[in-house]
Parts: C-alpha cells; structure tokens; sequence
C-alpha cells in the first residue's frame, strides 16, 4: 500500500489583495512591507496546489498562501477535520496585514499571523522509499534570519498525518522565539472542544477556571460562549499530549498528538457567536459557515506586554540552536464522543452504559488490556483503520483510574491526566516590577518582542539602579553590538567580566565585538572562555571555526566544528561550514556526504544543494535554484552570498 502525491491545479473564487507599501515596515518587520488594499469582489483564480491522499484522508496544500495545509477529508464520510475554504478571501488580519481562514498554518517568529503566511514559500515534494510522501515546505524569517521548515509527512496506510517541523537560527544573536500552529475548523454540529486541563489563560496571563466559569458555564461546548466579545482560551493545569473536537451531531471529530515537551501550549479562539464575531463569516468566506481555531503551542499562551508581570515570559532562541517537534493530525469517526486520542487509537468512554468504543488510527493487531487497579480486562484487537469496536466493561469498573495499554504500550492513563498540576499560575506577590530584577525582565521581555528602543531604555534604568548587574550589562551590549555599537558595547562588557570571567554570555558577545574591532586574539581568546558555559558552548565553537576558515586553517576549524555538533548535532551552520572546509582541505567526499545527509533531511537547503552542484560538476544533480520558490527570492541569494 502506498500513498500518493501530486500538485493539481485547482480554481478558487479569489479576493486578492494589493496597495503594498513602497518602503519596508523599519522596525521588528524588515525586510518586510505592509499590504493595504482589500477586493470586495472576487474572481475564479488558478491555484497550484499540492494533494496527499492515501486510502483513508486527503489533504491539499498550497505553497502560495504560506505553505498551509488548505484543507483535509475522511474519505470513507468525505467530512472535513480540517476546515477547507472553498474562497480565498485575504483580509486585513496578519501582522503584514493579508490572511486568509481555515486549513492548518504554522506561525514562526514573534506573535500573531507570521509574515509569510500569505505568501508564497519554498517547497518541494517526495516520495519515500516506505510508500509514504511527504511535502516540504519552508521559509526564512527574514527580521530575525532563522529558517524553518515543516515536512508533512503521509503514512502510506494509517488515517493521520503528521507535521514534522524544526527551526534553525541562523545566526550570531538570539533571537524572538514564537510558535503556534493554528487549525481552522468549522463550528456547527454541536462542537465541542475536548482540552484537558483546569484552568485557561489570557494573553495577559490572568487565569481563569476551565472548563467551568464562575457563573457555571460549560466553556468547552461551542455554542455556550454566547456571550461577550471574541474567546481566546488557552488551556492548561493538566500533564496531556492530546486534544480534540467533536461534532455530536455529526458523529464526527478530529485530533491532535504531541509529546507534552514539545507542545505543552493549547488555545481555542472563537470571533464570538454575537454580530461582533459572525460578521468574519461573510468577511473570510462565501458559503462555508463559521470557523473556529485550535491551536498548538510551544509555550502556554500568546504573550503580550503584560508578560513581564505574570509567570508567563517570552523566550528567546539561542544562536546557532536548531529546535524541532513533531504533530500528528487525525479525524475521529464512528463513535458517540471522545474521550481520549493518540496515533495508534481513539477512545470514547460511555458512562451511561459502561462501555468503551474504540477506533483505530493504524492496523492494530494484538491485545488492548484495561486496568483500574482492581480489574483487569483484555481484549484481542484485529481492526484496521477507522474500524470500530465495542468493549463492555464491569459496572464498578472506575474510569478515574483506568490505565489502557495495546501490546504493552500505556496509552492512556486516567489518573495522570486528571492530575491538577500544581505549576504556579501567578506570579509571587513578593515580585517588584520596580526592582532591578524587574527592570531587567521588562527589557528582556521587550528585547523578545523585538522592541529594542524600548528594551535600552529598561536595560539603563537596570543598570542605573546597580551599575553591575551582570544580565543587564550583558542584555544592553547585545543590542549595542546589533547597532554596530561596538566600542560602547566593549566597555560593558569589559565591566561585566570584571566581575565575572567566566560569564557564558559576557565571554561570548565580547568575542563578537572583538571580531568587529579586528582584534582576532581577544576574539579567539573570549570564545575559548565561553566554550565554559554549556548554554554558549556551540555557538562559540561554530564562530572559532568561522574565524579559523577565514585564516585557511581548515584542519583545526573541521576539529571546532566537529565539536560544536556534539553539542548540538542539527547545528546547520556548522555543518554548512563543515561542508566548506572539507571542500578547502580537498576532503570532496566527506563534503559531499554531508551535503546528501543535510539534502535528505532538508530538500530546501539551498546552500547544500549550491555546494552538490560545486562538488559533483552539477553532474545529475538538481538545479541549485530549482526550490526557490518565496517571496523576496533576492533576499535569499543575499544570505547565500553573505555566508
């Protein structure tokens, strides 16, 4: 059995938009520019997209609007699970401004609808030697230079799919750190939203009850949030790598599974049920009813500036860090609700009349074995995917504590689920925003957002009230060196090692602005000091052996490289680097090895496809050019040459 992949060419009635502004936004968002003009009227348009189907689901892609999962099916019901805008309507909605509803979008960089959502990215499709396929896509974060890629992986005979994404800094600085990816799924059918967890928070970070408010009102069943504005509800208090959605009158649902470290963030969005929230029906699409969205997160909830005040910080990405997580996405059929879900099962649990309907996601074969710690019941499981079967269970049987294991493998477990966590929702009242702490955490958290004026300001205020303070000294010379400010960066710097030699951060910026003053010794030497410090160990390596290719010491950069893959083996600029030096020192095979494993992993690694065609004489290779396909294709020659 296989799966199949293929780009067709499908006509959407189309409602552009245009006005673009003729200079970049300065700012958080260059390169970037805004977009201003909205059609009222739309026109059936060509668009080029990329269909995954196997025998169970399909699902459309299309590398013009972000690279975003337009849209999927159950075929066996032809529902969709995931909602499938029958219009390309952009409206005024990203942060550049055009976006569109529905399908599955992942956003990369600092908050909302990132800026290439409705934009054309990199892609490249394959099919895999297991007969599954898989669809690349990805592009560059151009205001901050990391690179992200999503590979959507179909299996060739299981009813779910999978988003396997990473993310690479590319260089030197840290840099905002921001991912959500966001589903559109339509609301009528009697929704509900099957989140575990006791609590939800705002983008505040103020906490509230879930799935009960105040006044005694289920949240978690769509058409009960008729009251009030717009919903942002994002969910926690509970140890889980699942949630869903169910359509009770429908029969039907969807899933969505992640390991808790990758995705532990979980958010519901509704426009409102009130004129406020349903006049977005007719503004995003023609005929296809009211969406909602359902997310997941690599942190708790969507930050805004208020962070520096609750538990709930902005992070940043590392220098030279390579991150990525895997998703899987699955319809739900054939049972009467759901309960639990993951990428081998699905699970309702009837306590009315004491029985379990479970449906598989995959050929299941083997045993299901049920356990409350008193009975154990076993069950032979033949089913193949989307077929279901019934389990009666005792009448004491206590569903609080039930443990489900399928040949051995827990599955599910009832106790740690409803678990409370007790992983504080407040920040401490002995907290004073005032303090030099605070101030420090109010440049950090504006430095996150790429609101760097504003984080100098916090950062002088830190270091007026004690002039040492090693975080601030050090946070305030990264953004002077960003500026090119390196003499006034040096001399913090120099203040901060004063008190501290071996500071990882300190040690580390005073390397780059030593490079920036042609002073190689101080730089080689502060890189060394950092090698120290675990969290800036890679970086330094990666920037000594930057500095090593440069002087044509090409044996002594591989042996630097070489060390900064062990501390981080997706590191891609070191291993891009690598690819280099083996090519200077007459290495060719290893170099090409290289480029074969980065091409394997990534398709759009344009720089190892540049350094194939270099080393193999472009024999039988692909053209180096052939994936860029973006927007702003210029600015990726520029990083092409600028490395």
């Amino acid at each position: 059995m296989k799966a199949q992949i293929r780009t067709e060419t499908i006509t959407l009635k189309t409602y552009p938009f245009s006005d673009p502004a003729p200079v970049p936004e300065f700012g958080r968002l260059y390169p970037y520019n805004r977009f201003d003009g909205y059609s009222s009227e739309g026109t059936d348009t060509a668009w080029e997209m990329i269909v995954m189907e196997n025998d169970f689901i399909k699902l459309w892609i299309n590398p013009a609007v972000g690279g975003k999962i337009w849209g999927a099916i159950e075929k066996t019901t032809g529902r969709e699970f995931i909602y499938f805008n029958h219009v390309v309507k952009f409206r005024d909605v990203a942060m550049r401004g055009p976006w569109t509803s529905g399908g599955l979008e992942t956003n990369i960089g600092i908050i909302g609808h990132s800026p290439s959502c409705s934009a054309a990215v990199d892609h490249a499709i394959r099919e895999n030697s297991d007969g599954s396929v898989s669809c690349f896509v990805g592009a560059t974060d151009w205001p901050s230079r990391t690179r992200w890629l999503v590979e959507i992986y179909l299996h060739p005979a299981a009813a779910l799919f999978e988003t396997r994404t990473s993310w690479f800094n590319n260089g030197p600085f840290e840099q905002a750190y921001y991912n959500w990816s966001n589903v559109g799924i339509k609301t009528a059918g009697d929704l509900q939203y099957i989140f575990p967890g006791h609590a939800h928070l705002g983008h505040d970070g103020a906490a509230y009850a879930w799935p009960l408010d105040d006044r005694g009102r289920d949240l978690s069943h769509y058409n009960n949030n008729d009251f009030g504005h717009y919903k942002s509800y994002h969910v926690t208090g509970a140890y889980n790598n699942f949630w869903g959605c169910y359509w009770h009158a429908d029969r039907f649902g969807m899933a969505h599974f992640a390991d808790y470290d990758d995705k532990p963030g979980k958010k519901i969005w509704i426009w409102g049920l009130s004129r406020y929230g349903m006049l977005w029906e007719d503004l995003l699409t023609d005929a296809d009813g009211q969406y909602t969205e359902v997310q997941s997160g690599r942190m708790f909830n969507q930050s805004i500036s208020s962070s520096s005040k609750t538990p709930f910080k902005h992070r940043s990405f590392q220098p030279y860090t390579y991150d990525n997580w895997n998703e899987g996405w699955f319809p739900v059929t054939g049972m009467d609700g759901l309960t639990y879900a993951c990428p081998e099962l699905s699970f309702f649990y009837n306590g009315e009349t004491q029985t379990l309907q479970v449906t598989a996601n995959k050929p299941l074969q083997g045993r299901l074995k049920l356990e409350d710690g008193i009975h154990i019941l076993q069950e032979p499981l033949h089913l193949q995917p989307l077929q279901v079967m019934l389990v009666t269970l005792p009448a004491e049987f206590n569903e609080l504590t039930v443990k489900l294991s399928c040949n051995g493998k827990l599955l599910y477990d009832a106790g740690e689920q409803e678990s409370v966590l007790q992983r504080p929702l407040a920040i401490t009242q002995d907290f004073d925003p005032a303090s030099v702490q605070g101030l420090y955490f109010q440049g950090r958290e504006w430095e996150r957002q790429r609101f760097f004026n504003w984080a100098v300001e916090k950062y002088e205020a830190c270091l007026a009230a004690d002039p040492c303070f090693i975080p601030a000294l050090t946070a305030l010379a990264g953004l002077h060196t960003r500026s090119m400010l390196y003499e006034p960066a040096r001399d913090l710097l120099l203040q901060a090692l004063s008190i501290d030699t071996y500071d990882g951060g300190a040690n580390y910026l005073y390397g780059l602005v030593c490079q920036k003053l042609s002073k190689p010794a101080d730089a080689k030497e502060a890189y060394s000091m950092t090698a120290l410090s675990p969290a800036q160990r890679g970086a330094a390596y990666t920037e000594l052996a930057r500095m090593l290719i440069g002087e044509s010491q090409y044996e002594k950069a591989i042996a630097y490289l070489e060390k900064a893959l062990v501390v981080n083996n997706g590191n891609k600029q070191a291993l891009q680097l690598l690819v280099v030096a083996c090519r200077k020192s007459y290495q060719t095979g290893r170099a090409l090895h290289i480029t074969e494993l980065l091409l394997a992993a990534d398709p759009l690694d344009h720089l190892a496809r540049y350094e194939t065609n270099r080393l193999s004489g472009s024999a039988g290779v692909d053209k180096f050019d052939l994936h860029i396909t973006g927007e702003l294709p210029h600015e990726t020659y520029i990083e092409l040459a600028s490395f």
